[in-house]
């Protein structure tokens, strides 16, 4: 999820072209940013990168803020349009209904935020947000597959020159912050030093938790 793969899977689907943002070359994103009374018209073209990094995640994040600039502009034009048109319409009558389970997905600037509630007796009886990074930061699951902040770490080189009593962990604190995690000072090197009291895994959807 976060800027990267929003970009990325926007290049590769060839399916956006608003004026003020276009893919369609399946390799790269254009960004057309109109003049303000203090900037020019700027152009703009992220592509698709050789390796997916930390570098990359880091830059992809500055592309993005164009990129939702870009689309906000094409957005805003929408919205006059509908506005000048007596459309001002902007929610729907609904029921609450007695009983029910519901979700939402939604792609939020970090990645995925889903919402999920239970209604009894027509209030809500649970409800949950979960954001992006608790998928980001998700561990191996039941069935081998790593969280995304575990698989960009596997195998990346490590500059770091301290020896093994003062490591720190710096390179591979870097990589989990180009996430943009949701607690990025939170972010911290546990060098093993400590001692394990407890060890248990539940994965969300697994097999133990009837998974298919």
């Amino acid at each position: 999820g976060g800027p990267l793969a929003r970009l990325w899977a926007t290049a590769l689907a060839k399916k956006v072209d608003i004026g003020y943002v276009r893919a369609t070359t399946g390799n790269s994103v254009e960004i057309n940013l109109p003049a303000t009374p203090n900037t020019p018209e700027t152009k703009l073209e992220w592509k698709i990168p050789q390796w997916s990094n930390a570098l990359e995640r880091n830059r992809a994040r500055v592309y993005f803020i164009a990129y939702a600039a870009a689309s906000a502009f094409h957005f805003l034009d929408k919205a006059m349009n509908e506005v000048r048109g007596g459309r001002t319409k902007v929610f729907e009558d609904f029921t609450v209904p007695d009983e029910a389970i519901g979700c939402g997905f939604h792609e939020a600037v970090r990645g995925v935020l889903s919402h999920h509630m239970v209604i009894r007796d027509g209030k809500i009886a649970n409800y949950h947000p979960y954001p992006p990074t608790p998928w980001n930061g998700s561990p191996t699951d039941s069935y081998g597959t790593p969280g995304p902040y575990e698989d960009a770490v596997m195998g990346m080189p490590i500059f770091e020159e301290n020896d093994r009593d003062n490591f720190r962990g710096v390179d591979i604190m870097r990589a989990v912050r180009s996430f943009d995690p949701c607690l990025p000072c939170g972010v911290h090197m546990y060098t093993g030093k400590g001692k394990t009291l407890h060890r248990e895994h539940s994965p969300m959807f697994g097999a133990n938790n009837g998974g298919g």
